[in-house]
């Protein structure tokens, strides 16, 4: 072999050998970068399977709440007719005890009017000014009954039941003579109507025209069990003067109380 021949042969396998040299960095390159790239596709795959449970956790509340919406619906709608029902059960309730009320207070109302007391609605002008018409009054029918009281009678001439004012007690003799009231010869003094007694005497009159017992019932004294009695408003009031003397039992009570209107409230 001569010495041309084996720089040929080592020029050939310097030239094999730098090629393989060059061939296997390419390799590695490629391999590093096949690496470079599966990790970054696994970057973003990690990322986007991140992103889908993140969005997967925030919408599993909305499909719970989609999911549990028409149960409480259910739920809420038990609670309405509920509620409702609770409501009328309690609005019977009521009108019931207020309907039970009424009855009890209606019927002891009722069985008080019998024994011990009554309601009156005042008839005519007769008990100006002390009483006006269409006023109720509280009668009681416990009292005894003295003079100068107001009490509630039923008429003689059976025109239902008028309040009056006692001026005449069994056994007493009467009489008027010029605006003054005699008691048995003794004056007895009215005070409420003493300023109807002075206007009339300024204006040369009398308030309540003169008589006697006698000159109304041909009788000395008031029987037992009778009372003589008289309107506030003597001079067109209808009372003893025109019906005579009232019976006991003709008295309903005494009127004790004007409870209506109310803003006139007195007692008496």
């Amino acid at each position: 072999m001569t010495q041309a021949q084996a720089e040929k042969i080592r020029r050939k396998k310097s030239n094999t050998s730098g090629k393989q040299k060059d061939r296997t960095p390419r390799k590695s390159k490629d391999k590093n970068n096949s690496k470079s790239l599966s990790k970054t596709k696994k970057r973003k795959t990690n990322r986007q399977q991140n992103q889908f449970n993140k969005t997967r956790e925030k919408a599993s509340p909305l499909m719970k709440q989609r999911q549990t919406a028409p149960v409480r619906k259910s739920k809420s709608k038990k609670k309405m007719k509920q509620k409702k029902q609770s409501k009328k059960q309690k609005f019977q309730r009521l009108i019931t005890e207020i309907a039970a009320a009424l009855v009890v207070t209606g019927t002891l109302i009722w069985l008080g009017s019998l024994f011990f007391f009554s309601i009156v609605k005042v008839d005519g002008y007769g008990m100006l000014p002390t009483l006006g018409a269409s006023d109720t009054v509280f009668v009681s029918k416990q009292r005894t009954i003295r003079r100068f009281d107001l009490v509630a009678i039923e008429t003689p001439n059976g025109k239902g039941i008028s309040v009056r004012r006692i001026i005449g007690l069994p056994g007493e003799n009467i009489s008027y003579k010029q605006d003054r009231l005699y008691v048995n010869n003794e004056e007895k003094e009215e005070l409420f109507i003493a300023e109807a007694i002075a206007q009339a005497d300024a204006s040369n009159s009398y308030y309540t025209d003169d008589f006697s017992l006698y000159k109304l019932t041909k009788e000395h004294q008031i029987p037992s069990g009778q009372y003589l009695v008289l309107g506030d408003n003597r001079p067109y009031s209808s009372d003893s003067r025109y019906y005579g003397l009232i019976d006991k039992d003709d008295v309903i009570g005494v009127v004790t109380m004007r409870i209506l209107p109310l803003h006139k409230m007195t007692k008496f």
